[in-house]
């Protein structure tokens, strides 16, 4: 799952940009890395002269929100694990819309397990989250609600 999460960051940074991302995560070079790509994206030009206005707003929306994530930092490791997440969510999300991946962008989560008070990060693709969702609901669709003895009919007293 590593692999997949840096292998995602990957095509969506600039080679040097990439390898400081990798070891220290870098904000500032994110950061202009985020304006270049709103100014393309507010033109219109480049990658995004096929992308409708919604999605050149949801992707504006998006850097808004990294943007107040990770203002005055310099590290994504200044974070908190919670805004860390936030921040690594929603760098997965502008670099859904930019490429038109949407099912391949990563989610991510702090789960605590059962007997365990640490939690762990868990990431899966918006994909793998549809199929679990949709692969739970058939099963509470084709669950029996009760047990066989509530699907006999009660017998009414005094009747055979």
């Amino acid at each position: 799952m590593l692999i997949r999460i840096m292998l995602v960051v990957s095509l969506s940074l600039p080679g040097s940009l990439w390898a400081s991302t990798r070891t220290t995560a870098e904000l500032p070079q994110i950061h202009a890395q985020q304006v270049q790509l709103r100014q393309e994206a507010q033109a219109g030009q480049g990658r995004f002269k096929d992308m409708g206005a919604t999605e050149r707003q949801a992707l504006v929306v998006q850097q808004d929100r990294f943007l107040a994530l990770t203002k005055g930092r310099q590290s994504l490791d200044e974070l908190s694990m919670d805004d860390k997440l936030a921040a690594i969510n929603t760098l997965e999300a502008i670099n859904a819309t930019i490429t038109r991946a949407e099912d391949e962008r990563l989610v991510c989560e702090r789960i605590k397990q059962v007997g365990s008070h640490r939690p762990t990060r868990i990431c899966r693709t918006v994909a793998e989250l549809r199929e679990a969702r949709q692969a739970a609901e058939k099963l509470m669709e084709e669950r029996p609600s009760c047990g066989p003895s509530c699907r006999d009919t009660p017998k009414m007293m005094g009747s055979n």
